[in-house]
């Protein structure tokens, strides 16, 4: 896998780039509540951490999610600077509180992903845990923002009928609009 590859200060360099990105098309778009994963470490996935705080900063509203891997479900909750985190038995952060969050007043979702097309279609991890949550949300206004470390494709040949395609990635050298 590419990202796992990367040298380490290629992939805080590029992480600073795609933070610095999402915090201005956060503010172009006047986000005020969004949703977000916290990233796998071992994974090296783009980091989500000084969007976060960034966020708090400024008022924003920040929702996690917790997984249910029997239900084969995820839980929203609204997290906050004094929330714990617990790395469960896959390695995903996930909140200790469990109240739940309503999704309602979501105006965007920073989705993870492995690779993206050059039409909004993304490749996660084959769960489709993040496939449901989107098309949980499609009927509301809410922007869905890819990160990712590399590069786009020219095209995912194997879209599934409920693959949800994204409005923006954004990548360390630019932000692309779907």
């Amino acid at each position: 896998m590419y990202r796992k590859m990367l040298d380490n200060n290629v992939y805080v360099e590029r992480n600073q780039q795609i933070q610095n990105h999402c915090l201005g098309l956060m503010k172009s778009l006047d986000i005020q509540c969004f949703h977000t994963y916290l990233a796998i470490g071992k994974n090296k996935e783009p980091e989500t951490r000084t969007i976060i705080q960034s966020s708090w900063s400024c008022g924003r509203e920040v929702l996690i999610s917790k997984t249910d891997f029997q239900k084969h479900t995820m839980s929203h909750h609204i997290y906050e600077s004094t929330d714990k985190i617990q790395v469960n038995r896959y390695g995903i952060p996930e909140p200790l509180h469990h109240t739940s969050a309503s999704l309602d007043d979501l105006q965007a979702i920073l989705v993870p992903l492995l690779v993206m097309d050059k039409k909004g279609n993304r490749i996660g991890y084959g769960k489709g845990y993040y496939d449901a949550l989107l098309s949980e949300i499609s009927h509301l206004k809410v922007k869905k923002i890819g990160l990712c470390l590399s590069g786009l494709v020219d095209l995912i040949p194997y879209i599934k009928a409920h693959d949800v395609a994204l409005d923006y990635c954004i990548t360390p050298h630019k932000v692309y609009r779907f």
